[in-house]
């Protein structure tokens, strides 16, 4: 059958058939945006190397070569090549901006979004109209600490104008497998420099700023909602309405995550989707045009996407909304599939980065399933009264969404929510209804007794609705943890898209079951765990911290979690791993902290081990509630001193420190932690955590790996230390470039791995005394 044959079957009013060309050119046609978006997708997944742009040149050479000299498919695969080339030019050209040098300037600037104090004093916010010593700058990432008891400035909101004396410094890229890439994040959000400090911190004089003023209002209507409808309630409607997340509650967050309706806390299509309908129920009574119609909309979604931030989901779903009803107005039908291909590409052109995000994957996953997969279940008809029609509908659109986005959801998120297809048609009907109260509270907020009404009733609404997520939340997980994503999924995700949707031809048919199945069958492969058969350790760049995993074939030993425990936390669970021994070092919660993580994740642990006499007066209280909490999950909790062994499957963890009645009784915690010698594969490493240099010399043995003790301090690993260890390698956990460079000077000729100059630092054994040493960076 043709491709044209193929979709010869489809009702005219679906919108699937391509219009005024003929039936011989047509499928050759209608394919060229779909396969020409996929080069230029795939040039925009190679071209973030250094030499991106060499390739791009070469490559753009021969498809200009191939388009003159060629004819047939030959000059069409011309113009995949180009297009290919292209997307690799524009991304080389986004990961690799021009920026300003790094180091000290006075800064002017404007703030562009909400204040987010962190818990531990941080000040993080986005600065636009920057400018940098008098020159003119692109927006930065602007962070800084509050000093203790200070809060922030009351002038510094969304749209306030500074002045201030801060670092400019380079955002770097991922620093732990897998981990979060800070410089992709940024650049997503159209940002490529960080500021760091607030010396001479002081309200600047006002000049205009458009998106300072779209800052202030989008901070004033957030703070009118929140006052109307109580502080909770508001939240959500800023969320939902404007896109300000920052005063939703962390664990009502996991909450709507682990029930699979997080999507409903960002702006996206859905919430546009609600917008025009709403703006379609107001115009129909007017007298007007198509034309007008079509121009009111393109108004109104110009003003929310400028109100919203230019978020990319909102940008994406107005243009797709835009695009549709101007090929209707112009009596031209699209294969739905071309909207998502021109949007897509209008969006990349500008920000290539947004592909490797999050957002947009999960969102055009779902047009997909909505475009090729709820058509094909809508048609199955197993219901015909008309309410039950309707659920089935509701149901096929879930489900749908669901095997559009199966594939970036398990590479994101690495888990299943088990309960979104059924939760979503109730939930998502529900935050319509929501969203429409919201817009009419927001629209009234000028209107005393009116605002006032509707703000009670639309936070009663909202209430009733947390207290169901939060009471299903409560009830267990309801998500399936698997393995990160990899290529046999993709081919899985492929195949069952593939199976359930309106492309399949008809001589193919009869094989729908197969495809479903197989497809079902490769991404059920990641609920097994795979069998590990290399020995490794993995020092994580946590900071001024400390985190590391020892992987010995099947067994999993994590040694400290650093203070957050994001980087060992999601390596696991990208890995579907349980804990087989924990050790913590010492009770500081820069080592123990990320215990915290491991809860949140849900990683089993079997086993913990901590240093005799840990619970010193010295320590930071905190880490006793998380090992309490860990305790209650079926840990067992057992002490090392000197001598203790835990052995291992290639080799053996050897505690030689702390010494019954070397230590005092008031001691500090550092002075009682665990030091640990290490013999893996045949190769010795020191382990000293962060054992003062007033000790060193009762672990002081020879290994041929040393980790630098107290992540480099000044009276930790001293020199005479370094020598009687005597390492072939020293590795240095740490943030600080002092210390950076004061640990090179006492290191000489040795070779130096750190975490703030090479991310993670991972020694992979060979075995017989045999390894390597693989810098992330």
């Amino acid at each position: 059958m043709t491709l044209h044959g193929q979709f010869a079957y489809l009702p005219q009013k679906e919108g699937f058939l391509l219009n005024n060309m003929p039936r011989s050119t047509a499928p050759h046609i209608a394919w060229m945006l779909p396969l020409g978006t996929l080069f230029f997708l795939c040039g925009i997944l190679l071209g973030r190397s250094d030499m991106a742009w060499l390739a791009a040149a070469i490559i753009g050479g021969l498809a200009v070569a191939g388009w003159c000299l060629s004819h047939g498919w030959r000059r069409s695969l011309a113009a995949g090549l180009a297009a290919l080339s292209v997307g690799m030019l524009l991304c080389w050209h986004a990961f690799h901006p021009s920026l300003p040098a790094q180091g000290s300037y006075a800064v002017r600037a404007t703030v562009a979004e909400e204040i987010h104090l962190r818990k531990d004093g941080q000040v993080q916010t986005v600065l636009s109209d920057v400018t940098l010593d008098g020159r003119a700058a692109p927006d930065a990432y602007w962070t800084f600490y509050l000093d203790e008891g200070e809060g922030v400035p009351a002038w510094l909101t969304p749209g306030a104008q500074l002045r201030v004396e801060a670092r400019v410094y380079h955002p770097s890229g991922r620093e732990n497998p897998g981990g979060f890439d800070f410089q992709e994040y940024l650049l997503q959000r159209g940002v490529s420099i960080g500021l760091y400090g607030d010396d001479a911190l002081m309200q600047a004089e006002a000049r205009f700023s458009l998106r300072g003023s779209i800052a202030a209002l989008r901070h004033m209507l957030t703070l009118r909602l929140m006052d109307v409808m109580g502080e909770d309630a508001g939240a959500y409607a800023a969320a939902m309405l404007l896109g300000s997340r920052d005063f939703i509650r962390e664990d009502d967050r996991a909450a709507f995550q682990q029930l699979g309706i997080a999507h409903l806390l960002s702006v996206s299509g859905y919430h546009v989707g609600v917008l025009v309908m709403l703006l379609c129920l107001l115009l129909r009574p007017l007298p007007l045009r198509r034309a007008a119609h079509i121009a009111a909309q393109a108004l109104v979604l110009l003003a929310y996407c400028c109100l919203t931030g230019g978020r990319a989901p909102v940008i994406r779903a107005a243009l797709l909304l835009l695009f549709r009803e101007w090929t209707r107005y112009r009596h031209r039908q699209l294969l739905p599939l071309h909207m998502l291909c021109v949007t897509a590409l209008i969006q990349l052109i500008f920000n290539p980065a947004q592909l490797f995000g999050a957002s947009f994957q999960l969102t055009y996953g779902a047009m997909l399933g909505l475009l090729l997969v709820a058509p094909w279940l809508r048609r199955q008809r197993l219901c015909r009264h008309r309410i039950t029609r309707y659920l089935w509908e509701a149901f096929c659109a879930a489900l749908s969404v669901q095997v559009g986005i199966l594939f970036p959801q398990l590479y994101w998120f690495g888990e299943l929510p088990l309960l979104s297809v059924l939760l979503n048609i109730p939930v998502v009907a529900l935050a319509g209804g929501l969203m429409a109260c919201y817009w009419l509270t927001l629209v009234a907020l000028p209107i005393p007794g009116l605002r006032t009404a509707l703000g009670a009733a639309s936070g009663v609404a909202t209430r009733l609705l947390l207290g169901g997520v939060r009471g299903l939340a409560a009830l267990g997980p309801a998500t399936l943890w698997t393995r990160q994503a990899d290529a046999c999924t993709f081919l899985g995700w492929a195949l069952l898209l593939f199976g359930c949707s309106i492309l399949v031809p008809a001589r193919w048919k009869r094989h729908r079951g197969r495809f479903v199945l197989g497809g079902l069958l490769l991404t059920a492969l990641l609920l097994i765990p795979l069998s590990e058969t290399n020995v490794t350790y993995t020092q994580f760049s946590v900071g001024d911290g400390a985190a590391a995993v020892l992987q010995d074939r099947d067994v999993t030993v994590v040694l400290d979690t650093g203070e957050d425990g994001q980087a060992v936390a999601g390596a696991l669970h990208r890995q579907r791993q349980r804990v087989e021994v924990l050790i913590v070092t010492h009770l500081h919660t820069d080592h123990g902290g990320g215990i915290r993580a491991l809860l949140d994740e849900g990683i089993p642990v079997d086993i913990c081990y901590l240093p005799v006499d840990a619970a010193t007066p010295a320590i930071d209280v905190a880490l006793l509630s998380l090992l309490a909490e860990l305790r209650q999950t079926g840990t067992e909790f057992r002490t090392l001193s000197r001598g203790d062994v835990i052995p291992l499957p290639s080799g053996s963890l050897t505690a030689l420190w702390p010494e019954a009645g070397r230590v005092t009784a008031l001691h500090d915690a550092n002075d009682a932690c665990l030091v640990l010698y290490a013999d893996i594969a045949g190769v010795t490493m020191l382990l000293p955590a962060d054992l003062p240099g007033v000790y060193e010399h009762y672990v002081a043995v020879p290994a041929d790996v040393l980790l630098a003790a107290h992540h480099g301090s000044k009276d930790s690993t001293t020199p005479d230390f370094l020598s009687a260890v005597n390492p072939q390698v020293l590795l240095l956990s740490n943030a600080s470039a002092s210390r950076e460079q004061s640990m090179a000077d006492v290191a000489g000729e040795r070779p130096l791995y750190t975490t703030k100059q090479h991310g993670a630092i991972t020694l992979r054994f060979l075995g017989d005394g045999a390894f390597e040493v693989r810098p992330l960076r």
